[in-house]
């Protein structure tokens, strides 16, 4: 074996540097793919953190919200000028911010 190789076409030879260079950038790939799912991960889970605390700070704002227009104004004028449709977005909001909340633990318990 160790004689062919003065006997192979130019050819051959090109073709088996392409080979061992194809399995390098193979090796190489694997590698940085590797990097890239770590650096996901990582960023995964920062995004996380952040939607967890940006919930409960929606979570805050909307109480808050309710509780201001609750106690702001005893008398029922006032209460009647505040809309309907703002107390059902609150609510809603309200809503959004507990199931998210929720589903973020659901997932962290996983």
């Amino acid at each position: 074996m160790f004689g062919k190789k003065s006997y192979l076409k130019t050819l051959e030879l090109r073709k088996q540097e392409i080979l061992a260079q194809s399995d390098v950038n193979r090796v190489e790939l694997l590698k940085d793919w590797e990097v890239l799912k770590t650096e996901m991960d990582r960023i995964k889970k920062h995004v996380r953190t952040a939607g967890s605390i940006a919930s409960s700070a929606a979570f805050v704002a909307a109480a808050a919200a309710l509780f201001r227009h609750k106690h702001e104004a005893p008398n029922t004028e006032s209460r009647s000028k505040v809309p309907w449709v703002s107390a059902a977005l609150s609510g809603a909001r309200v809503g959004a911010s507990l199931f998210t909340k929720f589903r973020s633990f659901m997932r962290e318990r996983r």
